[in-house]
């Protein structure tokens, strides 16, 4: 019989504080705008979601919608790549608080959101920029709220089952390859002349970061 699993650890009620702090903001999504939440979470539904919001009004990252649901991924991420370090890579590199990887986290989003920015800015490809941030956003947000239903479900009821956490994991990441891939390919068949944009990109802000965390590792 199905039963939700007891955590009396003191050290560990930060995670159920995470959890429903993300659940009110998901709440507040849906107070902000029901209809475009509803269909955001509806992702078979990605391609109407698209043609009614990216638009000026609700691509600005500005926009409360969007603040909101990039603070819902962050906290999510955040919370993903700490039970992976706690279960996988301490044992390398020792241990580290949870909010230290929020903020050494939340500093490398900023310094590559202000650097993409000025680039596309200078290649007077502005619009790209919103349009693509937009998306990623958008894809990122549904992933982090599906990602964080699953968690909560090996955090409660599976504790020790490292599987279950590794399939977890394997399922976002491919989750979130695939919508990078949707993406860039946009922005190809859009225009073939981006393709030198989005090669500099890809080298710049996505391999390099990785490449850099396996030479201070290995």
């Amino acid at each position: 019989m199905f039963q939700w699993t007891e955590k009396f650890e003191p050290q560990q009620d930060w995670v159920a504080l995470i959890i429903i702090l993300i659940f009110s903001l998901c709440v507040h999504l849906l107070k902000i705008n029901p209809h475009q939440f509803k269909l955001l979470v509806s992702f078979w539904r990605s391609n109407t979601y698209f043609k009614i919001y990216e638009k000026e009004k609700y691509v600005n990252n500005l926009n409360m919608f969007n603040l909101t649901l990039t603070m819902i991924s962050l906290i999510t991420m955040t919370l993903l790549s700490y039970f992976f370090y706690e279960k996988i890579m301490m044992s390398l590199l020792g241990g580290i608080s949870y909010i230290i990887f929020f903020i050494l986290l939340c500093t490398f989003i900023l310094i590559r959101y202000f650097l993409l920015k000025f680039i596309f800015r200078l290649a007077n490809h502005s619009e790209i920029y919103l349009n693509t941030i937009f998306r990623s956003i958008s894809f990122y947000g549904i992933i982090s709220i599906y990602s964080l239903f699953f968690f909560s479900i090996y955090y409660y009821r599976f504790p020790s089952n490292n599987y279950l956490l590794i399939i977890i994991y394997i399922v976002i990441f491919c989750s979130i390859f695939l919508s990078h891939l949707a993406i860039y390919t946009r922005i190809i068949i859009t225009n073939p002349n981006r393709l030198v944009y989005l090669i500099l990109y890809l080298c710049t802000f996505k391999i390099s970061p990785w490449l850099w965390l396996y030479k201070s590792i290995y």
